[in-house]
Protein backbone atom coordinates (compact mmCIF):
# COMPACT_ATOMS: atom_id res chain seq x y z
CA UNK A 1 0.00 0.00 0.00
CA UNK A 2 1.01 3.56 -0.34
CA UNK A 3 3.55 4.59 2.27
CA UNK A 4 1.54 7.69 3.08
CA UNK A 5 -2.19 8.00 3.33
CA UNK A 6 -3.95 5.14 1.58
CA UNK A 7 -6.96 7.25 0.48
CA UNK A 8 -7.55 7.89 -3.20
CA UNK A 9 -10.25 10.53 -3.12
CA UNK A 10 -11.18 11.24 0.49
CA UNK A 11 -14.76 10.28 -0.32
CA UNK A 12 -16.35 9.42 2.13
CA UNK A 13 -6.15 12.21 25.08
CA UNK A 14 -3.43 10.45 23.52
CA UNK A 15 -3.64 7.47 25.86
CA UNK A 16 -3.46 3.77 25.17
CA UNK A 17 -6.80 2.95 26.74
CA UNK A 18 -9.24 1.14 24.49
CA UNK A 19 -12.53 2.77 23.53
CA UNK A 20 -15.68 0.86 22.72
CA UNK A 21 -19.42 1.23 22.73
CA UNK A 22 -22.09 -1.37 23.11
CA UNK A 23 -25.33 -0.69 21.26
CA UNK A 24 -28.30 -3.04 21.43
CA UNK A 25 -29.22 -4.91 18.29
CA UNK A 26 -32.69 -6.27 17.70
CA UNK A 27 -33.24 -9.43 15.71
CA UNK A 28 -33.59 -8.60 12.02
CA UNK A 29 -32.30 -5.06 12.47
CA UNK A 30 -29.51 -3.74 10.27
CA UNK A 31 -27.10 -1.38 12.00
CA UNK A 32 -25.05 0.87 9.73
CA UNK A 33 -21.42 0.28 8.87
CA UNK A 34 -18.60 2.62 9.85
CA UNK A 35 -16.71 5.07 7.65
CA UNK A 36 -14.94 3.06 4.97
CA UNK A 37 -12.25 3.42 2.35
CA UNK A 38 -12.58 5.15 -1.00
CA UNK A 39 -10.26 2.60 -2.57
CA UNK A 40 -7.53 0.33 -1.30
CA UNK A 41 -4.23 0.24 -3.13
CA UNK A 42 -1.57 -2.39 -2.50
CA UNK A 43 1.53 -3.53 -4.35
CA UNK A 44 2.35 -6.42 -2.01
CA UNK A 45 0.18 -9.15 -3.52
CA UNK A 46 -0.74 -10.87 -6.75
CA UNK A 47 -3.87 -11.74 -8.71
CA UNK A 48 -5.16 -15.22 -8.00
CA UNK A 49 -8.32 -17.00 -6.89
CA UNK A 50 -9.53 -15.79 -3.52
CA UNK A 51 -8.77 -18.30 -0.74
CA UNK A 52 -11.69 -20.67 -0.23
CA UNK A 53 -12.30 -19.61 3.38
CA UNK A 54 -12.45 -15.95 2.30
CA UNK A 55 -14.93 -16.68 -0.48
CA UNK A 56 -17.09 -18.82 1.81
CA UNK A 57 -17.18 -16.08 4.44
CA UNK A 58 -18.05 -13.31 1.97
CA UNK A 59 -20.93 -15.32 0.52
CA UNK A 60 -22.24 -16.34 3.94
CA UNK A 61 -23.12 -12.80 5.01
CA UNK A 62 -26.77 -11.75 4.84
CA UNK A 63 -27.67 -9.18 2.22
CA UNK A 64 -29.51 -7.30 4.97
CA UNK A 65 -26.16 -6.38 6.55
CA UNK A 66 -23.80 -5.84 3.61
CA UNK A 67 -26.50 -4.53 1.22
CA UNK A 68 -24.88 -6.10 -1.84
CA UNK A 69 -26.80 -9.21 -2.97
CA UNK A 70 -25.04 -12.58 -2.98
CA UNK A 71 -25.29 -12.84 -6.76
CA UNK A 72 -23.09 -9.77 -7.14
CA UNK A 73 -20.65 -10.96 -4.49
CA UNK A 74 -20.42 -14.25 -6.37
CA UNK A 75 -19.64 -12.31 -9.54
CA UNK A 76 -16.78 -10.49 -7.77
CA UNK A 77 -15.28 -13.87 -6.85
CA UNK A 78 -15.53 -15.46 -10.30
CA UNK A 79 -12.36 -13.84 -11.60
CA UNK A 80 -8.99 -13.47 -9.96
CA UNK A 81 -8.75 -11.23 -6.92
CA UNK A 82 -5.75 -9.28 -5.67
CA UNK A 83 -4.50 -11.31 -2.70
CA UNK A 84 -1.91 -10.19 -0.16
CA UNK A 85 -0.58 -12.81 2.24
CA UNK A 86 0.36 -11.28 5.59
CA UNK A 87 2.93 -13.64 7.09
CA UNK A 88 2.41 -14.91 10.63
CA UNK A 89 4.61 -17.10 12.88
CA UNK A 90 4.83 -20.83 12.17
CA UNK A 91 4.22 -20.29 8.47
CA UNK A 92 0.58 -19.20 8.83
CA UNK A 93 -0.89 -16.18 7.06
CA UNK A 94 -3.66 -13.64 7.25
CA UNK A 95 -5.10 -12.29 4.02
CA UNK A 96 -5.98 -8.96 2.48
CA UNK A 97 -8.19 -9.61 -0.55
CA UNK A 98 -9.42 -6.96 -2.99
CA UNK A 99 -11.39 -7.78 -6.11
CA UNK A 100 -9.51 -4.95 -7.83
CA UNK A 101 -7.09 -2.30 -6.66
CA UNK A 102 -8.31 1.28 -6.56
CA UNK A 103 -11.60 3.16 -6.26
CA UNK A 104 -13.66 0.80 -8.45
CA UNK A 105 -13.45 -2.11 -6.01
CA UNK A 106 -16.47 -4.32 -5.37
CA UNK A 107 -15.12 -5.62 -2.07
CA UNK A 108 -12.07 -5.67 0.13
CA UNK A 109 -11.60 -7.98 3.08
CA UNK A 110 -8.89 -8.46 5.70
CA UNK A 111 -8.71 -11.62 7.82
CA UNK A 112 -7.07 -11.91 11.26
CA UNK A 113 -6.23 -15.24 12.87
CA UNK A 114 -6.97 -15.35 16.57
CA UNK A 115 -4.57 -16.16 19.36
CA UNK A 116 -7.08 -18.85 20.35
CA UNK A 117 -7.36 -21.67 17.79
CA UNK A 118 -10.55 -21.48 15.78
CA UNK A 119 -11.11 -17.74 16.29
CA UNK A 120 -10.92 -15.43 13.24
CA UNK A 121 -11.68 -11.76 12.79
CA UNK A 122 -12.71 -10.11 9.54
CA UNK A 123 -12.98 -6.53 8.37
CA UNK A 124 -14.68 -5.87 5.07
CA UNK A 125 -16.41 -3.35 2.86
CA UNK A 126 -18.65 -4.27 -0.07
CA UNK A 127 -19.97 -2.01 -2.82
CA UNK A 128 -22.09 -2.33 -5.96
CA UNK A 129 -22.82 0.05 -8.79
CA UNK A 130 -26.44 1.15 -8.86
CA UNK A 131 -26.60 0.04 -12.48
CA UNK A 132 -26.33 -3.53 -11.16
CA UNK A 133 -29.04 -2.98 -8.54
CA UNK A 134 -31.86 -0.98 -10.10
CA UNK A 135 -34.42 -3.17 -11.82
CA UNK A 136 -32.58 -6.41 -11.05
CA UNK A 137 -34.05 -9.46 -9.29
CA UNK A 138 -32.15 -11.28 -6.54
CA UNK A 139 -32.62 -14.41 -4.45
CA UNK A 140 -32.78 -12.34 -1.25
CA UNK A 141 -34.65 -9.10 -0.61
CA UNK A 142 -32.50 -6.10 -1.56
CA UNK A 143 -34.99 -3.36 -0.75
CA UNK A 144 -32.48 -1.16 1.10
CA UNK A 145 -29.96 -1.27 -1.75
CA UNK A 146 -32.71 -0.46 -4.23
CA UNK A 147 -33.93 2.39 -2.04
CA UNK A 148 -30.44 3.89 -1.86
CA UNK A 149 -29.93 3.55 -5.60
CA UNK A 150 -33.32 5.14 -6.23
CA UNK A 151 -32.13 8.41 -4.74
CA UNK A 152 -31.08 11.26 -7.06
CA UNK A 153 -27.46 11.04 -8.26
CA UNK A 154 -26.84 7.77 -6.40
CA UNK A 155 -23.98 5.89 -8.08
CA UNK A 156 -23.42 2.89 -5.82
CA UNK A 157 -24.49 1.18 -2.62
CA UNK A 158 -21.84 0.71 0.07
CA UNK A 159 -21.87 -1.46 3.20
CA UNK A 160 -19.40 0.79 4.98
CA UNK A 161 -16.75 -0.88 7.12
CA UNK A 162 -18.07 -3.94 8.97
CA UNK A 163 -16.35 -6.15 11.55
CA UNK A 164 -17.03 -9.83 12.22
CA UNK A 165 -15.77 -12.45 14.64
CA UNK A 166 -16.04 -16.17 13.94
CA UNK A 167 -15.56 -19.17 16.21
CA UNK A 168 -14.96 -22.36 14.21
CA UNK A 169 -18.17 -24.22 13.46
CA UNK A 170 -20.40 -21.25 14.26
CA UNK A 171 -21.96 -18.52 12.16
CA UNK A 172 -20.13 -15.17 11.82
CA UNK A 173 -21.06 -12.63 14.49
CA UNK A 174 -21.32 -9.00 13.33
CA UNK A 175 -19.52 -6.94 15.98
CA UNK A 176 -19.57 -3.63 14.12
CA UNK A 177 -21.97 -2.13 16.66
CA UNK A 178 -19.51 -2.73 19.52
CA UNK A 179 -16.94 -0.33 18.04
CA UNK A 180 -16.71 3.39 18.68
CA UNK A 181 -17.90 5.33 15.64
CA UNK A 182 -15.17 7.78 14.51
CA UNK A 183 -17.77 10.40 13.62
CA UNK A 184 -18.95 10.36 17.23
CA UNK A 185 -15.38 10.34 18.51
CA UNK A 186 -14.65 13.52 16.58
CA UNK A 187 -18.06 15.02 17.29
CA UNK A 188 -20.56 16.76 15.06
CA UNK A 189 -19.51 20.32 15.89
CA UNK A 190 -15.84 19.57 15.27
CA UNK A 191 -16.61 17.92 11.93
CA UNK A 192 -18.69 20.94 10.93
CA UNK A 193 -15.68 23.17 11.64
CA UNK A 194 -13.51 20.87 9.54
CA UNK A 195 -15.98 20.93 6.66
CA UNK A 196 -16.06 24.73 6.79
CA UNK A 197 -12.28 24.59 6.14
CA UNK A 198 -12.77 22.32 3.14
CA UNK A 199 -11.71 19.08 4.86
CA UNK A 200 -12.86 15.68 3.61
CA UNK A 201 -15.23 13.32 5.40
CA UNK A 202 -13.92 10.70 7.84
CA UNK A 203 -12.30 7.84 5.92
CA UNK A 204 -9.89 4.95 6.43
CA UNK A 205 -6.13 5.19 6.24
CA UNK A 206 -5.40 1.65 5.08
CA UNK A 207 -1.71 2.22 4.39
CA UNK A 208 -0.46 -0.40 6.89
CA UNK A 209 -3.23 -2.96 6.60
CA UNK A 210 -1.07 -5.33 4.54
CA UNK A 211 1.52 -5.38 7.34
CA UNK A 212 -0.15 -4.93 10.74
CA UNK A 213 -3.55 -5.69 12.33
CA UNK A 214 -4.59 -2.04 12.46
CA UNK A 215 -6.18 0.70 10.42
CA UNK A 216 -6.93 4.30 11.22
CA UNK A 217 -9.78 6.74 10.71
CA UNK A 218 -8.68 10.20 9.64
CA UNK A 219 -9.94 13.45 8.20
CA UNK A 220 -7.73 14.89 5.49
CA UNK A 221 -7.61 18.68 5.38
CA UNK A 222 -7.58 21.01 2.42
CA UNK A 223 -3.83 21.67 1.89
CA UNK A 224 -4.57 25.37 1.49
CA UNK A 225 -6.61 25.49 4.70
CA UNK A 226 -4.99 23.19 7.27
CA UNK A 227 -6.77 22.38 10.49
CA UNK A 228 -5.80 24.38 13.59
CA UNK A 229 -2.64 22.91 15.10
CA UNK A 230 -4.07 23.47 18.59
CA UNK A 231 -7.08 21.28 17.78
CA UNK A 232 -6.70 18.26 20.08
CA UNK A 233 -7.47 15.82 17.23
CA UNK A 234 -5.17 17.30 14.58
CA UNK A 235 -1.72 15.99 13.66
CA UNK A 236 0.77 16.37 10.81
CA UNK A 237 0.82 20.16 11.39
CA UNK A 238 -2.93 20.38 10.79
CA UNK A 239 -2.87 18.23 7.68
CA UNK A 240 -4.93 15.49 9.31
CA UNK A 241 -7.35 14.86 12.16
CA UNK A 242 -7.39 11.61 14.09
CA UNK A 243 -10.56 9.55 14.56
CA UNK A 244 -9.03 6.49 16.23
CA UNK A 245 -7.22 3.23 15.46
CA UNK A 246 -9.12 0.00 14.90
CA UNK A 247 -6.97 -2.88 16.19
CA UNK A 248 -7.30 -6.67 16.24
CA UNK A 249 -6.01 -7.83 19.63
CA UNK A 250 -5.80 -11.51 18.74
CA UNK A 251 -9.24 -12.18 20.17
CA UNK A 252 -11.42 -9.19 19.30
CA UNK A 253 -11.52 -5.77 17.67
CA UNK A 254 -11.08 -2.64 19.77
CA UNK A 255 -10.79 1.07 19.01
CA UNK A 256 -7.80 2.80 20.58
CA UNK A 257 -6.92 6.46 20.66
CA UNK A 258 -3.20 5.74 20.45
CA UNK A 259 -1.00 2.81 19.50
CA UNK A 260 2.71 1.97 19.77
CA UNK A 261 4.92 2.38 16.73
CA UNK A 262 4.95 -1.39 16.21
CA UNK A 263 1.27 -1.18 15.24
CA UNK A 264 1.75 1.87 13.00
CA UNK A 265 5.20 1.44 11.41
CA UNK A 266 6.93 4.05 9.32
CA UNK A 267 7.42 3.51 5.62
CA UNK A 268 11.01 2.84 4.55
CA UNK A 269 11.19 6.13 2.63
CA UNK A 270 9.61 8.22 5.40
CA UNK A 271 11.52 7.21 8.53
CA UNK A 272 12.77 10.60 9.69
CA UNK A 273 9.51 12.49 9.27
CA UNK A 274 7.27 9.65 10.44
CA UNK A 275 9.26 8.89 13.58
CA UNK A 276 9.20 12.50 14.79
CA UNK A 277 6.73 12.46 17.74
CA UNK A 278 5.84 16.10 17.04
CA UNK A 279 4.18 15.04 13.80
CA UNK A 280 1.83 12.46 15.31
CA UNK A 281 1.16 12.41 19.04
CA UNK A 282 -1.22 9.47 18.67
CA UNK A 283 1.63 7.03 17.93
CA UNK A 284 3.91 6.27 20.86
CA UNK A 285 7.46 4.81 20.79
CA UNK A 286 8.08 1.14 21.37
CA UNK A 287 6.03 -2.01 21.07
Amino acid sequence: MRSKLGLLFGLLLAGCASTSVSAPRNAGERLPGLSGASGLQSDAGRYQAAPAAIAEFLLSLPTRDVLVPRELRQRYLQGKAYVVEVALPQGAADYLVIDQNGPKFGFWLRSFQGSTPGVTGYLLQVRAACGDIVGASFSEPAAEAQRICGQPRAEYVDSGLRAYRIVAGKAPVDVTHTLANPNKTLGGKRLQRYRALGANAVAIDDSRLDRVPALRWVVESDPEQPLPVDDERSFEAGGMAHGGFLVWTGDRFIVRDSVPRSLWPCAADDQAHCADPNNDRFVTPGK
